[in-house]
């Protein structure tokens, strides 16, 4: 049985929550360290904030099944059966 490929739409969709997901890590990654926080628009905040939202962003979109993992359960649970 072949799956059918992610519409267009649906692809962005995935794209929008993997770069929210991605920006929250990459300002977590900024944060976390001593000091005060800087701004995500200096220099080396940019890149952790918008690259990771970048990255993962991408990643998402070219493989949407495997970025929500929809065979978890089964992987976890096959000892049980």
């Amino acid at each position: 049985m072949a799956k059918s490929t992610p519409t267009p739409r649906k692809r962005a969709a995935y794209f929008v929550v993997g770069a929210i997901l991605g920006g929250i890590l990459g300002y977590g990654f900024v944060s976390a360290g001593p000091g005060p926080t800087p701004s995500i628009f200096a220099p080396g905040a940019r890149v952790w904030v918008f690259g990771g939202a970048l990255i993962w962003g991408v990643l998402s979109a070219l493989s949407p099944a495997a970025f929500w993992r929809q065979n978890r359960f089964r992987w976890r649970h096959e000892d049980d059966e």
